[in-house]
């Protein structure tokens, strides 16, 4: 049943903040679970989902309030990429609106629209896109209610592909010749500067992904002063778990050879990596300023200028004890 507001009734809207995120993440499942937009959906994979965007500059959430009760949510993005009957270049998205049913036809997802659009407006946008299934009728009405008009209609077609195959085996000989070429274009030369030495690419140990005679990734490592350090990690291939892989092998070779603490090295301006790491159990252990003035002294092809346009400079060192996390 739809509640009708009184006069007095004051319906307060805001931007989300990482605080809110159980309330988005609630509301947005209503939409995408509940009213079958998105089916199949776990709660959480929905709130991994809302972490990420909420630190994007190029998203933004606004919620609505009955008193301290949240009613409505919107979601919106900036798009440079191709959108549907839109021009060329910038354009502002509203990727979802959701409503309490007992609140809706009130005015608050119109609102929600207007507060997304202005914002778009804001950051350069003169275009609002939107989308909706072919059925949701009420979704239609409800664009064309708030000034939105019909581009184009498409029929999206899938299949599902073959999981991708692979296996890890020890780098042999044959494997360095293979996944020499890859490093050298990747680092410039089969010297590593780390930790102010010079280490040897060619001569190392490691485990790497292949797919008959295809290399996907590799992981090359030393054993020194007492722990074993992840010397590079290069994934070809992404999103099937080949890194993560290399690195339980890693944790198997150090297991064996009775060493507990894994090490590896980073840059400042690599924040993948720092993600990357820290999801799987490493913690920082030392953060070395001005470390690649040091390197590039004795590599001097090291750029000045590393990933995203940051200055190259610091050397980040993470660690983990496998005695420590049931490896």
């Amino acid at each position: 049943m739809v509640k009708n507001l009184t006069p007095n009734t004051k319906i307060s809207y805001r931007r989300a903040t990482k605080a809110d995120m159980d309330i988005m993440t609630d509301l947005l499942f209503l939409l995408y679970d509940g009213e079958r937009q998105a089916p199949g959906i776990s709660r959480e994979e929905l709130l991994a989902e809302n972490e990420q965007m909420l630190t994007d500059t190029n998203q933004i959430f606004h919620l609505a309030f009955d008193g301290d009760k949240a009613v409505g949510i919107s979601h919106g993005s900036l798009r440079r990429e191709y959108v549907n009957g839109a021009n060329d270049g910038l354009k502002g998205y509203l990727e979802a609106i959701y409503v309490l049913p007992e609140y809706r036809k009130n005015g608050i997802a119109t609102e929600l629209d207007k507060i997304i659009g202005l914002w778009a407006a804001r950051n350069g946008c003169r275009e609002m896109a939107s989308d909706c299934l072919l059925d949701n009728t009420d979704s239609y009405k409800f664009h064309q209610k708030i000034g939105y008009e019909e581009t184009e209609r498409n029929i999206f077609f899938l299949k599902t592909l073959e999981p991708l195959k692979y296996e890890i085996r020890e780098v042999d000989d044959i494997i360095h010749a293979k996944i020499q070429p890859i490093l050298d274009e990747t680092w410039g030369a089969p010297f590593l500067a780390i930790n102010g030495k010079q280490w040897d690419s060619r001569t190392m140990p490691g485990f790497v992904a292949v797919s008959g005679d295809e290399v996907l990734g590799y992981l090359l490592y030393e054993f020194h002063s007492g722990v074993c350090e992840i010397m590079v990690l290069e994934s070809v291939v992404q999103n099937i778990g080949i890194a993560s892989t290399l690195i339980e092998k890693v944790k198997q070779a150090a297991k064996l050879n009775g060493v507990s603490k894994i090490i590896v090295q980073t840059s400042n301006d690599n924040t993948h990596a720092f993600r990357f790491y820290q999801r799987r159990g490493f913690t920082i252990r030392e953060i070395r300023l001005s470390a690649m003035d040091a390197a590039r002294r004795l590599k001097p092809s090291i750029p000045l200028i590393g990933e995203e346009g940051i200055p190259l400079r610091d050397e980040i060192e993470f660690e983990i004890d496998i005695n420590h996390i049931g490896a």
